[in-house]
């Protein structure tokens, strides 16, 4: 339906209004002395419009019947009693009910037969005193664009507004669901970043244990001080675990005052390694250029992929040398990650398949790439930031990852 949705709202008030105000008009009319004076036609026009205040109840449900009776009890009294134009004010007020309560096409076949019918009664009736001297036609015209076109345009102004507020209130309400989804979406990606960060902590460290474990458990009988030495590696490596993930599930806490270590950064790298030899893998590491500053998430993304790589070695080929390059190149940083190959025979600890595919996602962030892939000896893993990413990536990133 083209008319608004609030006509059903309006029509109650607006069904009393009308039948008031033409009641009103009743005592103004007794209050002129000519109308006194007029005779049978007191009596004519008053009948007239009370029995139009009480048709104009119902104007809202059968607006085109009301506006039919109306219509022609206003050119009655206009043809018995020449020129009487009271009853004028309710074909307005029918008029424009039927605009409001029909759809356009409807109430213009229902308006525009009454408003001929009214313009040419008015026309061949006459009009009397001193409109007389305007001519009858221009006044009936005249007559008619007041009771009718005046109705139609009045009800196409608040139609149109009505119409207007509904339109916004539906495009508040379209973007108030976008704004959910977009939080909503926020979240998971959030709680993904957060459950990655998690298994990056946990599968690094974790590995590191297995490892120590299974060697101390070797040497019980043959070497029981190097067994002490893996027993010390794998409290070194629980200690750290926990360290990680305090440090990680701080930075979720909101409590005002709440003290957090900071996130991993490139200042972490010699620890890396110290972690990574004490598991029993040996790291050479190779510097090439001069070192620029890396943001918070580029520096995140560095560390833990070095870990990742890291602990893939040791838990795919134990006792390997592995050889870390950190190239700081002009315009991005390269890391790569190559070992020999193993030494000892492989641990059977199985591949999650989470590690080099969080790795790839959190490289996304920051425009980086990734290669991974067996060589003749051994595995190379190496990846890539760009450098003029690494700032324009900051901000859009930094609330996606820890």
């Amino acid at each position: 339906m083209e008319h608004s949705t609030a006509t059903a709202t309006t029509a109650h008030t607006w069904t009393w209004t009308p039948s008031l105000v033409i009641l009103a008009i009743i005592p103004l009319l007794f209050a002129v002395p000519e109308f006194l004076n007029s005779g049978t036609a007191v009596f004519l026009t008053t009948g007239t419009l009370v029995v139009q205040a009480f048709l104009l109840l119902g104007s809202w449900r059968w607006p085109g019947t009301i506006l039919a009776v109306v219509t022609l009890s206003d050119c009655l009294l206009f043809a018995l009693d020449e020129g009487n134009t009271s009853a004028g004010l309710a074909v307005l007020f029918a008029a424009y009910a039927t605009r409001r309560s029909l759809p356009r096409d409807a109430a213009a076949r229902r308006i525009i037969p009454w408003a001929v019918i009214s313009v040419i009664v008015a026309a061949t009736t006459g009009a009397t005193g001193e409109l007389a001297q305007y001519g009858e036609i221009p006044l009936a015209f005249a007559r008619g664009l007041v009771l009718f076109g005046l109705a139609w345009l009045t009800a196409e102004i608040v139609i149109g507004r009505a119409q207007l507020i509904q339109a916004l209130i539906e495009r508040a309400e379209i973007a108030e669901r976008e704004q959910e989804l977009v939080a909503q979406q926020a979240v998971q990606e959030q709680r993904t970043m957060i459950a990655r960060e998690l298994h990056d902590i946990a599968a690094h460290h974790l590995t590191g244990i297995i490892v120590s474990a299974q060697a101390a458990n070797a040497l019980a009988q043959t070497d029981p001080q190097a067994q002490r030495g893996y027993l010390s590696s794998v409290q070194r490596d629980a200690r750290s675990a926990l360290e990680n993930l305090r440090r990680t599930l701080g930075l979720l806490r909101a409590e005002e005052g709440a003290t957090t270590l900071g996130a991993p950064s490139m200042a972490d790298l010699p620890q890396v390694i110290e972690e990574a030899e004490a598991r029993g893998i040996r790291v050479q590491l190779r510097q090439q250029g001069q070192a620029w500053p890396l943001g918070p998430v580029a520096g995140v993304v560095v560390v833990r992929g070095i870990q990742e790589a890291l602990a893939n070695i040791i838990k795919h080929a134990p006792g390997a040398r592995a050889r870390l390059t950190v190239d700081w190149g002009s315009d991005q940083l390269n890391i790569e990650v190559h070992d020999d190959g193993a030494e000892e025979p492989r641990t059977s600890l199985p591949a999650s398949g989470y590690g080099l595919t969080g790795l790839r996602e959190r490289l996304g962030l920051v425009h980086g790439s990734l290669e991974a892939a067996p060589m003749a000896t051994g595995w190379r893993t190496a990846f890539s930031i760009p450098r003029e990413r690494t700032e324009s990536a900051e901000p859009a990133a930094k609330g996606q990852l820890l």
